[in-house]
C-alpha cells in the first residue's frame, strides 16, 4: 500500500514496514517536533514531494464545497493532494482531512479514532433565524453564525 503520511501518522505509528511506498510533504516535517519522532523519520525510506497547484486547487475547492476550508491548514491541503496526485492513502486522524479525502474518493486510515462513516457538507447557521447563510454573521438579525452540518451522505467503499 502506498501511504501519505500526515504529522499524527508521524507520531503516533510505530509499524511502517507494510507500506511500498510512503510520501509526505515538507511542511510535515517541520511539525515533527519531538525526539522519537524524528527518529522515526530518520529510520523511514520516505520521499518528500510538493504537490502540483493544479491539484492543491482542486482540494481547495473540494474542502471549500464541504465547509472544511477555514478548519484546514496549508498543510492538511498539500497532504490531500499529494495523495491525490500519487494514489495514495492518507493516514490521519483528522476528520476534516477525511471529509476532503472522502469527498474526493482518496481512501483514508484513522489511527485512533474510528474513521468517518459520512461526508459533511459544514454550512454557517443562525440559531435564532434556524437558516444557513454565508459568512460570520447573520445578515438578518446579526447573530454570530455557527459551523453545522448541512447535509450528509453516507461513505461506501472508503
Amino acid at each position: 500500500m502506498k501511504v501519505v503520511l500526515d504529522t499524527s501518522a508521524i507520531i503516533y505509528l510505530s509499524d511502517f514496514r507494510k507500506f511500498e511506498e510512503i510520501f509526505t510533504v515538507e511542511e510535515v516535517l517541520e511539525e515533527v517536533k519531538d525526539r522519537i519522532s524524528s527518529l522515526k523519520l530518520s529510520s523511514l525510506n520516505l520521499k518528500v514531494e510538493e504537490p502540483e497547484r493544479e491539484s492543491l486547487e482542486i482540494v481547495r475547492n473540494a474542502a471549500r464545497e464541504t465547509g472544511d476550508l477555514e478548519k484546514l491548514s496549508e498543510t492538511d491541503l498539500k497532504v490531500i493532494a499529494l495523495a491525490k496526485e500519487k494514489d495514495c492513502t492518507i493516514i490521519s486522524d483528522d476528520r476534516s482531512v477525511q471529509n476532503v479525502a472522502g469527498k474526493l474518493g482518496i481512501k483514508y486510515i484513522s489511527i485512533f479514532s474510528k474513521k468517518i462513516s459520512k461526508l459533511i457538507a459544514w454550512g454557517r447557521y443562525c440559531k435564532n433565524c434556524k437558516k444557513f447563510f454565508e459568512g460570520k454573521v447573520c445578515p438578518v438579525c446579526g447573530s454570530k453564525l455557527v459551523r453545522r452540518p448541512k447535509n450528509l451522505k453516507l461513505i461506501e467503499n472508503i
